[in-house]
């Protein structure tokens, strides 16, 4: 039997919509890591420099992996993947912002990066999306 066959509420719309973000987030961040690595090994005046891009390239690379990998359980109402996706998406601000500190070249890229975190956040916490990711049905309260 389905989630649906047991009276649970369907997938909201907001919850499809931030898979899709997460997932294209995911690959943001995943461009925008494989961007600083490369900056990190032919670019940069000084080693400081280089190790600062090379740092914010791995946890650019490590955000956008985890991210993508979890999704997946948001798209099955998994409460646990919704606490980790807003985790890693915060954490994904901050890189994003970090980032196009340490590297203007990418600001453009890091900017939409954070945009779309903040997006995600927002739609994942909506009334519609706490409803089904406690699993209630459709004449459920909310508790």
């Amino acid at each position: 039997m389905s989630g649906r066959d047991l009276g649970r509420a369907a997938r909201p719309t907001a919850v499809t919509v931030v898979g899709v973000l997460v997932w294209v987030n995911a690959a943001l961040d995943l461009v925008a890591g494989g961007f600083l690595l490369v900056g990190a090994t032919i670019g940069g005046d000084d080693d400081a420099t280089r190790t600062t891009w090379a740092i914010m390239g791995s946890v650019s690379l490590l955000v956008g992996a985890l991210a993508a990998v979890i999704a997946f359980g948001l798209m099955n109402g998994n409460p646990i993947a919704r606490i980790a996706i807003t985790a890693i998406e915060v954490v994904s601000i901050a890189a994003s912002v970090s980032a196009a500190v340490a590297n203007p070249s990418t600001a453009v890229n890091e900017i939409v990066s954070a945009l779309v975190a903040l997006a995600i956040i927002v739609l994942l916490w909506s009334a519609d999306s706490t409803r089904f990711f406690r699993g209630l049905a459709v004449d459920q309260p909310q508790r």
